[in-house]
């Protein structure tokens, strides 16, 4: 039954089949070739999927980003950021990486990020001199820092896949998103110093404080969101609600720069990303529920703790396996097939859920920036008129770098568990 689940979901995938048609094929085949349940168990198990109060924040969460990416809020921030570090060499590009963690914060979503930041940015970037490759380069990197960075989509997901809580996610995924931010930093000053790219400009006070208090209110939107989740005061689901709110009267009483009818296009524009990741979820339910009945997580997680007990082995088999997935998956999508057939073995090797949750999406985050799936870059290859094959040789040090952050990720669990321990 396994077997044909996979044969049948792969060679869909090859035959251009969307991947959450060629999901729910396999399992539909899969059900028929066993023959023993019934056809309307597919359709009950992707209903009761949906059927969740916590993944209700999800297409909140996606409606405010598309608000954000929209309006002036996102080049507030983005001006803030140019402000802030505009003097270091390269700032334009620490600007770009500091406005990411910024957005990532707002928005939960790295093509929100890369839309809104990279539209503002990309093109100052190549008027002050700086190479398109790079502009476009240090964008989709800096974008997967919204996979991390709370309130992630992607943390959200993972906490119902897993039964985790939802707060503990998204403490854990703070400084592992800086730690991604200030690799992309490193970077980006070092290729700028080797290619004598990104002068200094003059650092004005003046502009800072006018940059600050334009962007004032907006900068209270993460800590409106964040600030209540780790206070207890409302829930993940009420704090994306009360962010939406609170940003639909910013942008139509306080800035008086969106009409209804613009309102009306953000809830169309959301409504596609909104039902293909719903209907990712339900899928989900589905190949999850069948691999718990045949019995594969725990048949796998025996047969690696018999030959491969060792948690340094299993951690670098994560990675590898998230790297590869990402080739040919979206991280949502590889997210949803993977974590019911690593969790069980990670928790069976000792991992904690948080340190095994931000590791896999650390490692699948990446699959933003590699072809040929990579969304960021494929976005980023649009806005900076950059073919996607000019993109490749400049994107390889800045994945490196970006590895190198995973096995930090890896191996110092500290990364990850400090601060959710500080908010328990």
């Amino acid at each position: 039954m396994i077997a044909i689940l996979f044969v049948v979901f792969f060679a869909s995938l090859m035959a251009s089949v969307p991947v959450v048609f060629s999901l729910i094929l396999g399992c539909v085949v899969a059900l028929l070739w066993a023959g023993h349940l019934p056809g309307t168990i597919v359709a009950q198990q992707m209903v009761a999927a949906v059927d969740s109060s916590p993944l209700l924040a999800i297409p909140l969460f996606i409606v405010f980003g598309e608000m954000v990416s929209r309006s002036s809020l996102g080049q507030r921030l983005v001006a803030l950021c140019q402000a802030l570090v505009g003097w270091i060499r390269g700032g334009l590009a620490h600007a770009n990486v500091m406005a990411s963690i910024f957005f990532g914060g707002i928005s939960g979503s790295a093509t929100a990020d890369t839309v809104a930041v990279g539209s503002v940015m990309i093109p100052q970037m190549r008027k002050r001199g700086y190479p398109a490759d790079f502009s476009a380069i240090v964008t989709c990197t800096s974008s997967v820092i919204g996979n991390l960075i709370p309130p992630s989509i992607d943390l959200i997901i993972f906490a119902w896949l897993t039964g985790t809580a939802v707060d503990q996610l998204f403490a854990a995924g703070v400084i592992p998103g800086l730690v991604i931010g200030v690799a992309i930093m490193i970077m980006s000053y070092w290729t700028c110093v080797k290619k004598g790219i990104g002068e200094r400009e003059p650092f004005r006070f003046s502009v800072l404080m006018r940059t600050s208090v334009a962007a004032g209110p907006t900068l209270l939107l993460p800590l409106i969101i964040l600030g209540g989740i780790f206070t207890g005061t409302f829930t993940v689901t009420e704090s994306a609600a009360i962010a939406l709110v609170f940003g639909l009267f910013l942008t139509k009483v306080v800035y008086r720069e969106m009409s209804w009818g613009q309102f009306v296009e953000i809830l169309k524009a959301a409504m596609i990303s909104i039902g293909s990741i719903m209907l990712l979820i339900a899928a989900a339910k589905v190949f999850g529920w069948i691999l718990t009945i045949e019995r594969v997580p725990q048949d796998l997680t025996a047969f690696l703790l018999t030959h491969m007990n060792a948690k340094p082995l299993f951690a670098i088999a994560i990675i590898l396996v998230a790297l590869v997935t990402g080739c040919f998956l979206t991280p949502a999508t590889a997210l949803i097939v993977l974590t019911p057939i690593l969790h069980p073995i990670a928790m069976a090797m000792g991992f904690d859920v948080l340190h095994f949750g931000i590791l896999l999406l650390t490692a699948l985050a990446l699959g933003h920036v590699t072809p040929p799936v990579g969304l960021t870059l494929f976005i980023a290859s649009g806005l900076s008129q950059t073919p996607i094959d000019r993109l490749i040789k400049p994107l390889m040090p800045f994945l490196a770098i970006l590895i190198v952050a995973v096995l930090l990720v890896a191996f110092i669990p500290a990364i990850t568990l400090t601060l959710p321990n500080m908010v328990r």
